[in-house]
């Protein structure tokens, strides 16, 4: 599939945070497994057996085995973690109620389906200068089923798509652009004759696509070929692991959908080695 440079058109923006940080949980039971370790090899090491390694030129085990894990420690220790959770306070009642009825006489998934604490499930969380061990994962698969498209947001460099339904099913993938500027986006058909039949599609690297059924009222779903994205859970968090100390900016995202516009969201996170940081990013009314 040739790509094409999106053009232009802006979207809803932003909001603010809180940011707090702690020790990452491996760290401190590591920190803690280090300790033990120290001691005991203390007591059961003797003055002779050090003298014969010394002499020989070889390490003891024990010294091999902490030199390893101080390497390890020192490695993780140079980055830090990231949890953050995506909001959106008293979520208007049209964007968390279903819009209709599908072509399957079901009915319509609503934009968006809050936690009772707001938090928001589904969303989109791009990391500016992303995980440095981390990057794009090598494939995302999204299935059509009962007139709907499974998951509604999805990250990855390629895309399979399946169909579950027991008749042909014909859908449009389109390249949409950024998520701040989101665009039509030509429309590239796809086609499923039977059940259980795949078609795959490699992406752009750093594009949005959208893929859609072909209803009056399409159902869609959203892939984001970005390397630093991440999908929030059901609760409304993302943990980004392994991030480079420093300022690190975040963009929480919820595509359009179910009749609503685009949700967008920012902050910024101050990552320290070691230490897990926590920030809430509030999407815009």
């Amino acid at each position: 599939m040739v790509a094409r440079r999106p053009w232009l058109v802006p979207v809803t923006l932003a909001a603010v945070v809180a940011c707090s940080g702690k020790p990452r949980p491996e760290d401190a039971t590591r920190g803690a497994t280090g300790r033990g370790d120290a001691m005991s090899s203390s007591a059961a090491a003797s003055g002779d057996a050090a003298s014969s390694d010394a002499a020989s030129g070889h390490a003891a085990p024990g010294d091999a085995a902490a030199r390893g894990d101080a390497a390890i420690g020192g490695a993780r220790g140079a980055a830090g973690d990231l949890q953050v959770r995506v909001e959106w306070p008293d979520v208007p009642v049209a964007a968390r109620s279903s819009p209709g009825r599908t072509p399957c006489h079901t009915p319509r998934a609503p934009s968006v389906a809050p936690t009772t604490t707001w938090g928001i499930p589904g969303a989109l969380v791009v990391v500016d200068g992303g995980p440095r061990s981390g990057g794009l994962q090598p494939g995302t698969h999204i299935t059509l089923a009962d007139c709907a498209l499974i998951p509604r947001l999805a990250v990855g460099t390629s895309l399979a798509i399946t169909s579950a339904v027991d008749r042909p099913a014909k859908l449009v993938l389109r390249k949409r652009g950024t998520v701040d500027r989101l665009v039509a986006g030509e429309p590239v058909p796809v086609l499923l004759p039977i059940a259980g039949h795949t078609v795959t599609a490699a992406l752009e690297a750093g594009a949005i696509y959208s893929l859609e059924t072909d209803a009056a009222e399409p159902e869609l779903a959203f892939i984001a070929a970005l390397p630093e994205g991440h999908v929030t859970d059901a609760t409304g968090h993302a943990l980004i692991r392994d991030l480079a100390p420093g300022p690190h900016a975040i963009t929480a995202w919820l595509p359009p959908r179910a009749g609503q516009p685009a949700r967008i969201g920012h902050g910024t996170a101050t990552i320290v080695s070691g230490e897990l940081r926590e920030l809430i990013v509030r999407l815009a009314p």
